[in-house]
């Protein structure tokens, strides 16, 4: 192989490892769940960031694992039930 040849090679390598990934790529797996979701029921709804949908989603869990260690309180109840709605996890 021609000397050229093999630093033509290394050039496009170094421009594939460059090249942006797309959006949706980059998102967890539960968050393209959550945007799945959104396109179906989220009418109405605030669409939430990744960075949003990660904090709601650890404090719902946060909750349901209170929930099954000593039960909710009528607050905790109303919170969790609002996250439920803006996670989508509910109609």
């Amino acid at each position: 192989m021609s000397q050229p040849a093999m630093k033509r090679k290394k050039m496009s390598t170094r421009a594939a490892a460059r090249k942006p990934q797309s959006a949706t790529a980059r998102y967890t797996a539960e968050y393209r769940d959550y945007l799945k979701r959104y396109e179906m029921l989220g009418e109405g709804r605030p669409r939430l960031s990744p960075a949003k949908f990660d904090r709601l989603d650890e404090e719902l869990l946060d909750l349901l694992g209170l929930d099954t260690e000593r039960g909710l309180s009528d607050e905790e109840i109303v919170r969790l039930q609002e996250l439920e709605y803006l996670l989508l996890y509910t109609e």
